[in-house]
């Protein structure tokens, strides 16, 4: 396994393979029945890390909420701070009932706090919670029992325990879980996609490409081989970029890159609107780069 790859950029991985799946992430979770009625994009001016990972608006049970998820890779003794303040600038912002999830999906056990609290008086005091939920202490059949197939992309980052006992074997488990799902040639293709890159956090390269290589080849996936291994590497540059040039612009890079490369060429007139696009319009190229097969249908997202 590995130990020396860059961790943080799975976190914002993390948000960006699942726009299309929250309300599925909900529901495994935060164990509460939801409906997703908007995502709801917001900047943090007081806070380390401007932009959180998820918030949606969503009506629940118990009224409308906004709903706070948090991927991190690693363990951070910062998190209970930061989460405090993205519920309260969101409490400020939309005056909704803040529900929090922190999900946390990194190589060793989960080792930090959720929540805050101090009692100096009757008048001055905190007890603040948060949902923690360790990715790693999830077992595959519980990934299984939900019959939730779009979960099945996660089986990488489960079963630390047997993770760890089984080692290169159990990727090989979880990638061929995925190939037996009653899930759509479309399906399968996009959670294979999905799982290789977060098995990228936990295992080397090499590995990885041995054993969904394999996989590919007993669904007969070599076609969209390429795509995958575009899509996977965009993805990975694109975030360390990030970093150092902002989010949007790597967005940008990361579509035309992949439209370059499955155009051929692309117009001129396509290139510049691409560069004039907000970052949603960017996210949900990125989210259908497979499904999109001519100018024609690019245009749709213009």
């Amino acid at each position: 396994m590995t130990g020396d790859m860059p961790k943080d950029k799975y976190d914002t991985t993390m948000k960006e393979l699942f726009t299309d799946s929250e309300e599925d992430l909900i529901r495994f979770f935060c164990q509460i029945e939801m409906q997703v009625i908007r995502q709801l994009n917001i900047e943090f001016p007081l806070v380390e890390k401007k932009r959180s990972d998820l918030i949606l608006e969503c009506r629940t049970e118990k009224g409308p909420a906004a709903v706070h998820m948090e991927f991190q890779s690693t363990n951070d003794s910062d998190i209970p701070f930061r989460m405090l303040r993205y519920a309260t600038d969101l409490k400020q912002k939309y005056n909704l009932p803040v529900y929090q999830v922190l999900i946390y999906f990194g190589d060793r056990e989960i080792n930090m706090a959720d929540g805050l609290s101090f009692h100096f008086n009757a008048q001055n005091y905190l007890d603040y919670r948060f949902r923690a939920v360790d990715l790693g202490g999830i077992t595959v059949e519980e990934i299984k029992k939900t019959g939730n197939y779009t979960l099945y992309a996660l089986l990488p980052l489960t079963d630390r325990k047997k993770r760890k006992q089984k080692g290169e074997s159990f990727l090989k488990e979880c990638a061929e879980e995925i190939a037996r799902t009653p899930l759509s040639f479309e399906e399968k293709q996009k959670a294979l996609l999905r799982a290789e890159i977060f098995a990228g956090l936990l295992y080397e390269e090499q590995v990885i490409e041995m054993i969904f290589r394999e996989v590919e080849n007993m669904l007969d996936l070599e076609q969209s081989a390429g795509y995958r291994r575009i899509f996977n590497k965009g993805i990975e540059k694109g975030i360390e970029k990030g970093m150092e040039k902002g989010r949007r612009e790597t967005l940008r890079e990361n579509v035309l890159r992949l439209l370059y490369r499955k155009f051929k060429k692309l117009p001129a007139p396509y290139v510049e609107k691409i560069r004039t696009l907000d970052e949603y319009a960017l996210g949900m190229i990125l989210d259908n780069i497979f499904e999109i097969n001519s100018l024609s249908e690019l245009e749709e997202y213009l």
